[in-house]
């Protein structure tokens, strides 16, 4: 079956279930069993995103339903693979370091930081993950899978030996955001949104 006709029976389901057709909802999964894995897995992502309009507040969703649906969404729809590492993710984004940095609240040279893998994981706070992950429109784990795989970039001072150019290529150095932000140019303003809790 070609994604075509696939997307006209997800259209279809989708036109019965909002008539309360349940008769044609069964019948189009009976009907087309080479597509019933597929349409399965569009029921089950459609189930998990769609909240009753009703009682939105008491209905909110937990983070565990969200990032279930979002991977839902992803196997259903194929969407574009995450990038490789930071630099790739914002570059998809269409930005440019200082938009990033800027949309952010991060002064370039922290967002540097991120891009070049200085900045560890473990020093980012659960909230400060999901605003990132937020900002670039990613799940929470993937931003933490992009941001572990952007690597220091390698840079060799000339006028050092081979084994201390060797030892320094070993153990980039590290620090943490909070780290990072102190030293920053960032105005107060700008580090009391990252750094309070």
């Amino acid at each position: 079956m070609n994604i075509t006709e696939l997307q006209q029976l997800k259209i279809a389901w989708v036109t019965a279930k909002e008539k309360g057709d349940i008769e044609a909802q069964v019948t189009l999964l009976r009907d087309h069993p080479e597509a019933q894995a597929a349409l399965i897995d569009f029921i089950a992502a459609y189930h998990a995103t769609t909240m009753d309009e009703t009682d939105t507040t008491e209905n909110s969703l937990l983070p565990l339903t969200q990032r279930a649906g979002q991977a839902a969404l992803e196997r259903v729809f194929d969407r574009q693979a995450v990038a490789a590492d930071l630099q790739q993710l914002r570059a998809q984004r269409g930005l440019t370091m200082v938009s990033a940095a800027r949309g952010l609240r991060l002064s370039v040279d922290v967002w540097k930081k991120f891009e070049s893998g200085a900045i560890e994981l473990v020093s980012l706070s659960e909230s400060q993950l999901a605003r990132f992950a937020h900002f670039f429109q990613v799940t929470v784990e993937q931003f933490g899978s992009v941001l572990n795989n952007s690597q220091p970039a390698v840079t060799l001072n000339r006028r050092q030996t081979g084994s201390a150019a060797r030892s320094e290529q070993q153990s980039p150095k590290k620090q943490s955001f909070a780290e990072a932000i102190e030293k920053s140019t960032m105005s107060k303003e700008e580090k009391r949104y990252w750094l309070d809790k």
